[in-house]
């Protein structure tokens, strides 16, 4: 099992109502359902402990491993994902981590 996070700011001009409304009907609905995914989960981030937050969503995403992943990405059932991250997401502010439970 591979856990995955990726942060990251929305572009100017994307409100979060916009995005909330996509992440529920889309991200989240597709995203959920691919075979390689156990989990998945979007957090709106409101602040951080010094201030503001220096991104505006966290991905939660468990799955079977980093290369299942990065396959599942690239097949026709997420390109409406792909296709709207690409547009609300600045992808300069993002960042992707993967790594594995410690236990």
């Amino acid at each position: 099992m591979q856990k995955v996070y990726c942060l990251y700011k929305l572009k100017p001009g994307v409100s979060a109502d916009e995005y909330v409304a996509w992440s529920k009907t889309v991200d989240q609905a597709i995203t959920s359902r691919q075979e390689c995914v156990r989990r998945f989960r979007v957090v709106k981030l409101e602040g951080s402990r010094t201030g503001a937050a220096p991104w505006d969503v966290v991905e939660d995403i468990e799955v079977e491993s980093w290369d299942a992943w990065q396959d599942c990405l690239a097949q026709p059932a997420m390109a409406e994902v792909v296709e709207g991250f690409r547009r609300m997401a600045d992808r300069d502010s993002a960042v992707t981590v993967f790594g594995a439970e410690i236990r």
